[in-house]
């Protein structure tokens, strides 16, 4: 697996330490976010992405980098951090690989058997890494979504919260939402993380006690985060076995035990 970076800053972890301690082995590629073109990282991927089971490309890039270029220079089968899949999904392609950060979002629902089906989930950000396949994910496991974002009037944006029965908070925004805004009972997904130099940490979309109106909530940090790095070497695994697969190097009568992310 290949990770390009537009910008250092742009993670908060190197994936290279847990990768190679999960048989991984991650290649990351630093750009400087003032000088690089968006021809120094097509460049990048045409060189690499025949070479590698996976390509992740961290989001967002600088403003004079064309994103869709770099999205759409990474192959479907390589695409371990789903930004195709949606378009793919509305296709009927069912084997794209999920975003990774939504995905893990979707992984606390399941594990804590939050009911979400026929449920009023509001998602507050609109990327095309988080906030829409999210928004996706949930429609698909039933319940009725709205999108809303920090573009959205203040009145409107905390009407819309206020009216959720699960809030998925991923606009990046520190303070964006105010926990007093949230309906009492709500189930609340904290997605949105910023770092802050001057406090050295993290911090939510959402301030306030969030504790004291929801009936259950992830924490910054440690709630969605934690996920992420699992499932996107689960999707690697999985896109280097459907390459291998594809290419007649494996059998699909494998009957081994997988291994397990550590």
């Amino acid at each position: 697996r290949v990770q390009l970076y537009s910008n250092p800053s742009n993670s908060w972890f190197t994936k290279t330490d847990t990768g190679a301690a999960n048989g991984f082995d991650v290649t990351e590629i630093h750009f400087d976010a003032s000088t690089t073109t968006t021809e120094d990282i097509l460049s990048e991927i045409y060189k690499i992405r025949d070479k590698v089971d996976g390509i992740q490309a961290m989001w967002p890039f600088p403003e004079h980098v064309d994103s869709a270029r770099i999205f759409n220079a990474i192959p479907v089968p390589k695409d371990v951090d789903g930004i195709h899949f949606v378009g793919q999904r509305e296709l009927g392609n069912e084997d794209v690989y999920p975003p990774v950060t939504p995905a893990a979002a979707m992984e606390l629902i399941k594990e804590y058997k939050v009911d979400i089906k026929g449920k009023h989930a509001v998602v507050v950000g609109r990327s095309p890494i988080v906030g829409s396949p999210l928004a996706y994910m949930l429609r698909q496991a039933g319940a009725a979504v709205t999108i809303v974002h920090t573009d959205v009037d203040k009145e409107t944006l905390k009407e819309l919260v206020g009216q959720a029965d699960i809030l998925v908070s991923c606009a990046g925004s520190p303070g964006a939402l105010q926990a007093e805004w949230l309906k009492d009972g709500v189930g609340v997904i904290n997605v949105g993380t910023t770092f802050s130099e001057s406090q050295d940490c993290l911090l939510p979309d959402i301030e306030g006690d969030i504790e004291s109106k929801a009936s259950r909530y992830s924490p910054v940090p440690g709630g969605v985060g934690p996920l992420s790095s699992p499932i996107l070497f689960r999707n690697v695994a999985q896109a280097a076995w459907d390459q291998m697969e594809g290419n007649g190097e494996v059998s699909a009568t494998w009957d081994k035990e997988p291994a397990y992310i550590r």
